[in-house]
């Protein structure tokens, strides 16, 4: 019998590398942010702590953002099992070094290694994204997507939550570094099973020139067929989760008039929902590209968003309500339901556009295009963030938020639905059939620009 490709070397250190450095990603950003916010962490040199946190929950957006270029570069030079080794070998150095800042106290010292850990992000991310292109086999590329992503929300809203957790308990600085250390050394040791993997330009020369080298990796990602498009989708994907991580609590707050305990249950619910999409992704795709599924997981999303705004009214309430309060209202449930299921039908929708990224961009240049990626992402992040500034710097109220996405989401699943009724061959871009070696691009017909 045939071992699952969960299972199989070319794919289980990679997805346990992803998983356990998303939680301790999120941990700490989550226990500085409620650290700092609640006086737990100290920051030296502010009137008030609380303006801190604009810059905690910048800071890993920014750093991606600077590193991105070079990363590319990196990935694509070198071989891939190495810098698995060495990025994850980093990111245990970093995490012994966060827990000596919890120990000693220091707010500052920490967010300056939240933005060395996001630049290892920045660093890893490409080379796990073109080891999937080299490990996997064409028709496996949207399950590998689907898996991963699964575990990345679920480490994610793991880290979240036990990083707001543990640090308000006793002993919880030492608590937080600990678990932070585990969590990046489980990374480590499961790299050292990753198979090796040829570097795809190894005589390419390092450009450490951020802003020509990351104009550059743009332009080439927009210049590959059938690339920008998927990127585009993707970044979008970003876009509206950040935008809707930002939003919750002012939402649950001002729209709903519950507590913090509901908008954590609301938060918790969003990552599931996005991790069972992408399971969803990985059952669903066989021998298939899958885009048709993006097209149907972003309008389903946007139907949701709006039936969240039309209910909103009806959960909320002129006394404070717990999360109890809240879910008793048969409009409360319905929904933190509708919540769950847009943010799997979300994630669904970005698992095969990460996918035909992947399988269409040129090998010798894979990486750089994703780095690409990785930057486009990381601004539509921080464009996702600030657009909540609309709501608060004009008191509106933030349920119109929902209303705008589900606009957006509409948009975007209309153009999807335009472009597939115009190219000849629908989305079903590339042919996924089982003699598709790993990583081998597929053919597409002459003349086509797949979508």
């Amino acid at each position: 019998m045939k071992t699952p490709l969960f299972f199989q070397r070319r794919f289980l250190p990679m997805w346990t590398a992803l998983s356990f450095g998303a939680f301790a990603d999120n941990m700490l950003r989550q226990a500085l942010m409620i650290g700092v916010a609640f006086g737990w962490i100290a920051t030296q040199g502010l009137d008030r702590a609380d303006d801190a946190i604009p810059i905690i929950g910048s800071v890993f957006a920014v750093s991606m953002l600077i590193f991105s270029s070079i990363a590319g570069q990196v990935a694509e030079k070198y071989e891939t099992q190495r810098l698995f080794r060495v990025t994850k070998f980093a990111e245990v150095i970093l995490m012994a070094i966060a827990a000596l800042g919890f120990y000693f106290n220091n707010g500052w010292f920490l967010i300056g290694v939240l933005f060395a850990m996001a630049a290892q992000s920045a660093f890893f991310s490409p080379v796990r994204q073109g080891a999937m292109r080299k490990y996997l086999a064409a028709d496996e590329l949207v399950r590998g997507n689907g898996l991963c992503n699964a575990g990345l929300y679920t480490s994610i809203v793991l880290g979240l939550f036990l990083g707001g957790l543990v640090i308000p308990g006793e002993n919880g600085r030492n608590m937080v570094g600990g678990l932070l250390f585990a969590a990046s050394l489980v990374g480590f040791l499961a790299v050292l099973g990753a198979p090796k993997a040829s570097p795809s330009a190894p005589d390419l020369r390092l450009d450490f020139n951020v802003l020509t080298q990351g104009v550059s990796m743009i332009a080439r990602a927009f210049r590959a067929r059938g690339v920008a498009r998927p990127i585009l989708g993707w970044s979008f994907f970003f876009y509206v989760s950040t935008l809707m991580t930002v939003l919750v609590p002012l939402y649950i707050k001002n729209s709903v008039n519950a507590d913090e305990t509901t908008a954590t249950l609301v938060m918790g619910a969003f990552g599931i929902g996005a991790g069972l999409g992408g399971v969803a992704a990985s059952l669903l795709a066989r021998n298939r590209s899958a885009l048709g599924y993006s097209t149907f997981g972003v309008a389903a999303a946007s139907v949701l968003s709006l039936f969240a705004f039309l209910m909103t009214p009806f959960a909320s309430s002129v006394a404070p309500q717990t999360a109890s309060d809240f879910l008793g209202k048969p409009a409360g449930f319905a929904i933190l339901v509708s919540f769950v299921l847009a943010a799997s039908l979300m994630g669904l929708f970005v698992a095969p556009l990460q996918a035909a990224v992947q399988r269409r961009a040129p090998a010798h240049e894979c990486a750089r295009i994703l780095a690409a990626g990785n930057m486009m992402n990381a601004a539509f992040a921080l464009l996702g963030s600030l657009s909540v500034l609309l709501v608060t710097r004009t008191d509106a109220d933030p349920r119109l938020a929902l209303l705008a996405c589900a606009l957006m989401q509409g948009c975007v699943a209309l153009y999807m639905w335009r472009r597939r009724a115009r190219v000849p061959t629908g989305l079903y871009d590339e042919m996924l059939g089982s003699s598709a070696g790993h990583g081998e691009k597929a053919r597409v017909p002459s003349g086509v620009e797949p979508c």
